[in-house]
């Protein structure tokens, strides 16, 4: 049983990620991300009434879905569309995320993780797997019944391909067997689905079996006619009652009665035990095929959920979101493209971005110091990574070519975790994103190669810049290296696939922390700044 909300026709399973993701998240902050995807923003009208207590399972099936990229618009477009059935009924994605959850941590209690379930003795192991049968069983059909309440409003090929996968397998005869066979083997285990209490009834066995004689009147060629229970009110096994039965049986003729002979007791109860483990072998299947389908739900499920709580968020904070669109030509296009964890931090109080690089392989940003473009940087990262996840991204329309290789090489820190210099840890970044560059790779870079001086600093940005411009790397860079960045343009004047942007710096000194196109500047106006600090 096969749940394929993630993908279409296949189940989730570890794949291709980003060769360096710890560093993506890093660089651009995702941690916040995973954060706002684990906590359940109780919502009225447009405002938080209060946050649930975050749920860390959710965080981590956001960063594992995240890290590993949808590979085309095909891909995207069908997770958008569970998302949308998602967010139109939330209430229903909840309530099967809170389902498996329930059936996945009673399985853990009849020892699904157990270490020592191997060790149980044969009977007791039986009496567990069916236990685990029932619950799984009873758990499919709680699933049907959330999709047939629901169905009305779900308009996904994700979702309505389930429900038909869920309907063929439930059918109703299909139910009536498995609930005939449950109650005929509950003699053994407590499994019969009945709301009686088990306390007031006692079940019995009822077992027919064929049998051939052989020679010396041996009894061969068995074979298993009929098993079921009979329901009778509750009687102590050694009081009065009982005692008056088994004397009474003992009399009726025809009747072998095992009461007083422990040797066809143990011989009685070694018969129910191989005649419930033959019934059950035919329903050792669908505990593994049911079993997946509910591990598989749960995380499938939960990155949807994540995914609705990133979204309340944005509304939160009255952040413009947009599903994106994937541009199968490599075109990038944005209207008021926001950072989206700086915007969740501020609470929505930040500048958006619009423009249009399509058709441009490197994108070159200067300008003024404190002027958004790190910040610019990092909202293009944030919104790729989200759209080759099938997330919503913090703008009013973005779409962006799919790139399975990212990469982020952004200026770090020196700190006791460096084995040496800063430039020779940066040095060595690069190396490792060189060699790993796979197809059609992006590479943000965030002030790379600014920590030696700026001669030293501009000569290496150069040479690695054009190197990887000449083997069709698409890059986007904010540089203070003004040496490296004047001589790109002057090269790249008749070169319409680079484009240069500033930070906008008006003429009071006023920063808007908008990117416009402009050739790149011999300043980065860091003199108006000490002069506002001392100001």
């Amino acid at each position: 049983m096969n749940v394929f909300l993630l993908y279409a026709g296949k189940e989730w399973q570890a794949g291709k990620t980003y060769y360096d993701f710890s560093s993506i998240t890093k660089d651009l902050g995702l941690n916040a991300l995973f954060k706002a995807a684990s906590v359940d923003s109780v919502m009225l009208s447009s405002r938080a009434v209060y946050m649930e207590k975050e749920d860390p399972y959710l965080a981590q099936t956001m960063r594992r879905v995240m890290r590993q990229p949808l590979a085309d618009a095909e891909e995207v477009g069908y997770r958008q569309e569970i998302l949308k059935d998602c967010l139109r009924k939330q209430a229903f994605a909840a309530n099967l995320y809170q389902l498996s959850a329930e059936i996945l941590e009673k399985w853990d209690k009849l020892g699904r993780k157990s270490s020592t379930a191997g060790e149980r003795d044969s009977k007791a192991k039986l009496i567990g797997d069916l236990k685990v049968l029932r619950l799984l069983l009873d758990g499919m059909i709680s699933v049907q019944t959330l999709f047939i309440e629901n169905a009305d409003g779900l308009i996904s090929k994700g979702f309505l391909d389930l429900f038909e996968r869920i309907q063929d397998e439930l059918t109703e005869e299909r139910l009536e067997s498995l609930d005939t066979l449950m109650k005929s083997i509950s003699f053994y285990a407590d499994i019969s689905g009945d709301s009686e209490d088990q306390y007031y009834v006692q079940r019995f066995p009822r077992i027919r079996i064929d049998c051939g004689l052989k020679d010396g009147l041996k009894i061969g060629d068995l074979k298993l006619e009929s098993v079921e229970t009979i329901v009778k009110p509750y009687s102590k096994p050694y009081g009065l009652k009982a005692k008056l039965q088994g004397t009474i049986n003992s009399l009726v003729p025809g009747v072998i009665s095992l009461y007083k002979d422990q040797a066809m007791q143990d011989d009685a109860a070694e018969l129910e035990y191989q005649t419930v483990n033959y019934v059950y072998s035919y329903c050792s299947d669908l505990v593994a095929s049911y079993g997946q389908f509910f591990d598989q739900l749960h995380f499938q499920i939960a990155f949807y959920l994540g995914a609705v709580n990133i979204r309340a968020q944005m509304q939160r904070f009255k952040i413009e979101h947009c599903f994106p669109q994937v541009d199968e030509k490599g075109g990038l296009k944005y209207d008021e493209l926001m950072e989206l964890v700086l915007a969740m931090d501020c609470q929505g109080k930040t500048v958006g971005n619009s423009g249009s690089l399509d058709g441009r392989q490197l994108v070159i940003i200067t300008g003024a110091n404190q002027g958004g473009k790190s910040t610019f940087l990092r909202s293009l990262g944030i919104a790729q990574v989200m759209m080759q996840c099938g997330l919503m991204v913090a703008a009013k329309s973005f779409s962006s070519a799919v790139c399975s290789s990212l990469f982020t090489h952004f200026t770090r820190r020196e700190d006791s975790a460096m084995n040496s210099g800063r430039l020779d840890e940066e040095l060595r970044r690069m190396d490792q994103i060189i060699n790993n560059l796979g197809e059609d790779p992006l590479i943000l870079l965030n002030e790379s190669f600014a920590t030696t001086t700026e001669k030293d600093g501009s000569s290496i940005a150069y040479g690695i810049v054009k190197a990887l411009k000449e083997e069709g790397v698409r890059i986007f860079t904010v540089t203070h290296l003004l040496s490296f960045a004047q001589q790109m343009y002057e090269e790249s004047k008749t070169d319409d696939k680079v484009c240069f942007l500033s930070a906008e710096h008006l003429k009071d000194g006023r920063r808007t922390f908008k990117m416009i196109p402009h050739e790149p500047e011999m300043t980065s106006f860091g003199l108006e700044l000490y002069d506002e600090v001392l100001g």
